[in-house]
């Protein structure tokens, strides 16, 4: 099996892998301390008082990488491309014997490109202080369990062993990275290597920024194999 057949494998199988997928004041009660004896009789009064977060509870927002709807629009352009061969006739009005082939390319890559689009929508990487996240494109950016190795979507920057986009970051489709914050006996055997590195390797479609993406990865220090 080529390489390229491999890298295409993986493409095809992180898209079924996906499918199957501010801070202000607080206030506190305190007692009221009048020394009248009238007010001693009585149960303390309270009174509402505004206490400063401590700098452990103050949390930095995360950084939301921009989407990209590159990879849907590309994989459009291919299925519309297939479509338009598909159709294409002898000079005796009779399609071409390759006009199944192309057809299948047409309806393959167009629900691929529907695929992407939904994900692109729904879906956002994030960065904060402490991991790099894959979150739902809600108000409260919610995670989800990884259906792969299981576990929160969410990995430390100290984990990450390397990250890359493949083919190249030039032609981005696939993001992937690999970490050692997922336990080894819940690790995934990688269907293509990158690199001789520990750890569980994840890819993802390039549905973001991806040069945001890699000024992220460098910005937090997170580990690459040298180029």
């Amino acid at each position: 099996m080529t390489a390229s057949t491999k890298f295409w494998m993986v493409a095809a199988a992180t898209v079924v892998q996906q499918l199957l997928l501010g801070c202000g004041n607080t206030f506190a009660f305190v007692p009221n301390s009048s020394s009248s004896s009238k007010s001693k009789s009585k149960s303390h009064a309270q009174r509402l008082v505004p206490v400063r977060p401590s700098l452990t509870q103050i949390q930095v927002a995360p950084e939301i990488i921009d989407p990209s709807y590159n990879l849907a629009i590309g994989s459009f352009g291919v299925g519309l491309i297939g479509g338009v061969l598909e159709d294409i006739k002898d000079k005796d009005g009779t399609k071409l014997p390759t006009a199944k082939l192309f057809g299948a390319v047409a309806l393959i890559f167009t629900l691929f490109s529907a695929f992407l689009t939904f994900q692109t929508t729904t879906l956002r990487f994030t960065f904060d202080d402490k991991a790099f996240s894959l979150v739902k494109n809600d108000e409260t950016l919610s995670s989800f369990d990884n259906i792969k190795v299981g576990g929160e979507n969410r990995w430390a920057y100290s984990s990450f062993q390397n990250w890359d986009f493949l083919p190249s970051s030039d032609f981005p489709i696939l993001v992937y990275f690999k970490e050692t914050q997922t336990p080894e006996e819940n690790r995934a055997e990688a269907p293509i290597v990158v690199d001789q590195k520990p750890g569980q390797a994840h890819f993802f479609p390039a549905i973001a920024n991806t040069q945001q993406l890699e000024e992220g990865f460098r910005v937090h220090k997170c580990n690459k194999v040298a180029e």
